[in-house]
């Protein structure tokens, strides 16, 4: 059932065996799972259907450094499907690596290993609509060259291992119908935690309490509860619960917000090949299924340790969006529109803010397309049939092989550090009375070793197999000469806040994802990896947050028939 809580009285109280905090993929995949326990849940998305300029300003903070990451509200949404609903749709699982304490990268390895995962990363990849769990173009394309580019794999790359692409699965639509129908399921739409009651003994969770505006809250009594609002906010809901626990919730130690981890990437260099129409496996290719999948230049993990990198990898992609030197009408049209949709989305105050700070670029994109704009017609016709009409949207847009022109985008882990953190500012509040946060986001020397590494070792690659030549701008030299002069960017790959071990002084979970301490509060997300990995996060969301609803059902019971008083 899904409701309107702006309808719920002040002072309401609603009983429920489970309550989830959130409305994004861990809260959904949760909900779907576990109410086939037939037991009653109760979701909180934090928002409605639609992002709001109120919803954006509960997640307005601090950065400690210019620069070093964007304003906290920038790419996250406060709404009914959150980030899935603007989801590119790429499905990557973790690798045996990852999972792996490893000397050279600090704070390294996980209690739990792939091997247990596997079967709900399978089940994540059905719910995701990305085909089978297969990320092997060997076994997926055996007929096809198992190489991106013949001839260039070796004992520092492999470029055999897929990626695969949602349609995108926009969570809060394609599963609406199923939790809307779920008579033990309970939707509060537009209702958002505002703090996790403990009791006197700090050792469970009363209730949660909720509202929808500041003067209506109510209280939503469970047996269990998941917070699964995002890295960043599942932090903050523990670290602002200190009416009991002084430190907040899960705190004892001191980890609540530490080891905050994203990605590292952005493009740097581009290859021109000697042909690039024969032996490479370039465009996105469709499995039997109908599913796409794309190649990537991966860093081996025997390279990874001979040369004392975290976990990367590469691939051809279009220009980022400061760079007009490709000269291609069609890549300067995507830039374009994709600059001024992101800023519409954010509302007309960053809009105009965006188009400010970038005209100059958008000027030369835009005389680009003017120049060339007869000859993407065709290609504009293609584009809009793949990416719009068809129900499986063409993930992206890459440069045309005749341009020769193959930029090189780099994605790598981030080692999780200590002294990385996201924390209360007592200094500002929102609406709900709730602290801001600030983010204070720090890298090793080894995340800027790994992207220096990687770009190395494949223009090195690149040039000995005489498949091509890299170059590198000026810019690119500056780059590489100073990696950590480089504006961040999370692009809402938020990681790591409340990080999962085996004792409560490593961490703030335990291997069921328990707040360590609390016999009944539960986290689901990125925030519980003890590290990131390359791959985008959301797949692997999924699949934990599958693998907790098992647990949650296998520990419950029912304790309630879904009443109010």
């Amino acid at each position: 059932m899904i409701e309107d809580a702006r309808r719920i009285f002040p002072d309401t109280i609603i009983h429920a065996d489970l309550c989830i905090v959130g409305g994004g993929a861990a809260a959904i995949s949760l909900a779907l799972e576990y109410m086939k326990s037939g037991r009653e849940v109760v979701l909180v998305p934090g928002g409605g259907p639609n992002q709001t300029s109120a919803a954006i300003d509960l997640y307005r903070g601090k950065v400690d450094r210019p620069r070093s990451h964007e304003p906290l509200e920038e790419n996250r949404l406060r709404m009914w499907g959150g980030t899935t609903t603007v989801w590119g749709g790429r499905c990557i699982p973790f690798e045996p690596i990852d999972f792996q304490e490893r000397s050279w990268i600090p704070d390294s390895g996980w209690p739990i290993g792939l091997d247990e995962l596997q079967d709900y990363i399978a089940r994540a990849n059905e719910l995701s609509e990305a085909g089978k769990p297969d990320f092997d173009a060997r076994s997926v394309f055996p007929d096809k060259q198992p190489e991106l580019l013949r001839g260039f794999d070796n004992e520092d790359f492999f470029t055999w291992p897929l990626e695969r692409w949602s349609i995108p699965t926009d969570y809060s639509k394609r599963y609406r119908s199923d939790l809307e129908a779920a008579p033990n399921i309970r939707i509060l739409m537009h209702a958002h935690a505002v703090h996790l009651q403990m009791d006197p003994t700090g050792t469970k969770v009363q209730h949660v309490k909720a509202a929808c505006k500041p003067e209506r809250i109510f209280q939503i009594e469970a047996g269990q509860t998941v917070i699964a609002c995002g890295a960043l906010e599942n932090a903050r809901l523990l670290l602002a619960a200190r009416d009991v626990l002084p430190a907040g919730i899960g705190n004892g130690h001191d980890l609540v917000g530490r080891y905050y981890q994203s990605h590292r990437f952005g493009v740097c260099g581009y290859v021109k090949l000697k042909d690039p129409n024969k032996d490479f496996m370039y465009e996105f290719e469709k499995d039997d299924a109908g599913v796409y999948c794309r190649r990537r230049f991966w860093l081996t993990p025997a390279a990874q340790e001979q040369h004392q990198t975290a976990n990367v990898v590469g691939f051809f992609f279009r220009a980022v969006s400061d760079d007009s030197e490709h000269r291609n009408a069609m890549v300067s049209l995507v830039m374009i529109v994709k600059t001024l949709l992101g800023g519409a989305r954010k509302g007309p105050k960053r809009l105009f803010q965006i188009i400010r700070d970038q005209r100059r670029e958008l000027l030369s994109h835009f005389w680009i397309v003017l120049k060339d704009g007869p000859s993407i017609f065709g290609q504009v016709a293609a584009v809009f049939y793949t990416r719009f009409i068809q129900k499986r949207r063409l993930p992206i847009v890459l440069p045309q092989r005749k341009m020769n022109h193959f930029p090189l985008f780099y994605q790598t882990e981030h080692v999780p550090l200590w002294e990385s953190r996201v924390l209360l500012d007592h200094s500002s509040v929102d609406d709900f009375g709730m602290p801001r946060l600030e983010a204070s986001i720090k890298f090793a020397d080894v995340d800027y070793h790994t992207i220096i590494t990687f770009v190395n070792l494949f223009k090195q690659r690149i040039e000995e197999t005489g498949l091509g030549t890299f170059h590198l701008s000026e810019a690119d030299k500056e780059f590489l000469a100073h990696p950590e002069r480089k504006k961040f960017n999370s692009s809402a790959h938020n990681i790591g806040t409340t990080r999962m071990s085996v004792t409560p002084d490593t961490g703030v979970v335990d291997v069921n994802c328990k707040v360590h301490g609390v016999e009944n509060l539960y986290v689901a997300g990125s925030s519980v990896f003890p590290t990131s990995g390359h791959a985008n996060p959301t797949l692997m969301i999924i699949a934990l947050a599958l693998r907790l609803a098992d647990h949650l059902k296998s520990e419950s019971r029912p304790l309630t028939s879904n009443q109010c008083s």
